[in-house]
């Protein structure tokens, strides 16, 4: 609600990650989540947007992200 003015329900654990970026350690526990209502409002990010598994190579993800989107697409593998 807070970061995208949606409500979701939260499903399964997918990983938590844990980075040390120069200037922080990142600390991210990741969910599988649905949609239940709203329309994905961005309140603190600069863009968002859909991607199918074919799509997720157009993104040059974050160093912390890369192993997450790995498993995610194992996952849509499944």
């Amino acid at each position: 609600m807070e970061e995208l003015d949606t409500e979701v329900t939260v499903g399964e654990w997918i990983e938590t990650i844990e980075y040390d970026y120069p200037m922080f350690h990142l600390s991210m526990d990741c969910f599988w989540c649905e949609i239940v209502k709203g329309n994905l409002v961005l309140e603190e990010h600069e863009a968002a947007r859909w991607l199918s598994e074919e799509q997720l190579d157009e993104v040059e993800w974050l160093p912390a992200d890369v192993t997450l989107i790995e498993k995610i697409r194992k996952e849509m593998n499944g």
